[in-house]
């Protein structure tokens, strides 16, 4: 029998890792069949489960049949992902993993870098700048910011993060908007929401990180403390960059809410975002275009109303048109969500203020409160996908990619 040099190489790495590892299959050579759905999939996130020995001196890839090309991938926490390319409806894909040792030179397509004597971590893909995590304590809250889309141009403000000397500029209202953020205004009366005197805050306590080819995360653990610098409910999130083109950048966030401080109630308001943003000023104002799922457009439509996803796009001089949305999972709580989307730039996904978001013409059918209470040790876990895009909410087909992320093809091992 004739092995390649790479595959020597990979299971002499494999048989270091101990007997344990030894007496588990390699997923070097596996295949992986994939199942187009009833859309075209432009780059879909797959994701299978996997419960056989991995290393961090191993590259990971899937090669697609056919076309011998190579989809760079991340093997994490039991989980192979990959992100495949232009998968036609129904159509059936098969895909070989390969597992290389890094060469001396390698670097990772999604870098995550902290920055020296300074709580953030910037956020590379193929050495562009996507975002950059700030979790210092002298802030109120956690954010990401910026969102960078094509040639480096943030979808998202800068104020009051930076400043630009015009203390009337356009855009400088609400400093509590910081690019995007996870916040809510009413947790057992403490306004979460808000950062002026009488607001609570977000304690970071702990933050982890990691590089990879296909996607790289950020895993941080927080504490949500009321004006009283009290505990209020415990708070994990984690993101991961994907390695998709530029003109289609995507973030998956995880946020998991706990009341390990006692009971935790979620008061009804409309200040909240789950998901939040503040789009940058230039795509705000008369020069906004929100649109969700329904085809509701602007601000008089969108506000308020149950959708599976809003997207917010605008043309930025010397850029074109460019753009951002946020998902909701279908497997969240109250799905689909209320959307706090303002024409001044605001979009955050709210699941809980039912009585403001009821008032609106046709809303009537919602329920009449928002409010929900998390027992004392129980979790409230919420996923979305933010998707930076070039292009309006057509030419970035996002009906598409949210049909990717709700419903992705089908991928599974081979015997």
């Amino acid at each position: 029998m004739r092995f390649s040099i790479r595959a020597l190489a990979a299971l002499a790495l494999f048989s270091s890792l101990g007997a344990s590892a030894q007496d588990a299959p390699s997923i070097d050579g596996r295949f992986i069949e994939v199942t187009g759905t009833d859309v075209r999939s432009t780059y879909p996130i797959l994701t299978l489960d996997w419960d056989g020995p991995a290393s961090d001196e191993l590259r990971y890839y899937a090669k697609q049949d056919g076309t011998g090309r190579d989809y760079p991938a991340t093997l994490r926490d039991g989980e192979f992902t990959f992100v495949p390319r232009g998968m036609l409806p129904g159509e059936t894909y098969r895909f070989r993993v390969s597992a290389e040792p890094k060469h001396a030179d390698y670097a990772p397509i999604v870098r995550i870098e902290k920055r020296e004597n300074e709580d953030a971590l910037d956020v590379f893909i193929e050495d562009q700048l996507l975002t950059t995590y700030y979790y210092s304590n002298d802030n109120k809250k956690p954010f990401l910011w910026p969102i960078n889309s094509m040639r480096g141009i943030s979808v998202t403000r800068d104020w009051p993060m930076k400043d630009d000397g015009d203390p009337k500029g356009p855009g400088k209202d609400h400093p509590h908007h910081k690019s995007m953020w996870i916040a809510y205004g009413d947790i057992n009366g403490e306004d979460m929401w808000d950062e002026g005197d009488k607001a609570g805050y977000q304690r970071s306590d702990e933050v982890t990180f990691g590089s990879g080819d296909a996607y790289g995360w950020i895993h941080a653990k927080n504490t949500w403390l009321g004006n009283d610098k009290q505990p209020v409910i415990a708070e994990e999130r984690e993101y991961r960059f994907y390695a998709t083109p530029e003109r289609g950048r995507m973030i998956d966030q995880k946020v998991t809410l706990t009341a390990s401080y006692g009971e935790a109630k979620f008061g009804d308001t409309k200040e909240g975002g789950l998901c939040a943003v503040r789009m940058r000023p230039e795509l705000s104002g008369r020069n906004a275009h929100i649109v969700n799922a329904q085809g509701d457009e602007d601000e008089a439509r969108a506000w308020g109303t149950p959708s599976p996803w809003c997207d917010y796009s605008g043309e930025i001089e010397g850029a074109g048109v460019l753009g951002l949305t946020i998902m909701d999972n279908p497997e969240n709580f109250r799905f689909p969500s209320c959307w706090h989307v303002r024409s001044y730039g605001l979009m955050g996904a709210n699941a809980f203020g039912y009585s403001y978001f009821r008032e609106r013409k046709g809303n009537e059918s919602l329920p009449e409160t928002g409010d929900y209470v998390l027992k004392e040790g129980d979790a409230l876990t919420m996923n979305y996908r933010v998707y930076v895009h070039a292009g309006d909410v057509e030419k970035a087909d996002v009906k598409e990619r949210y049909a990717d992320y709700a419903n992705p093809p089908k991928a599974v091992w081979l015997p």
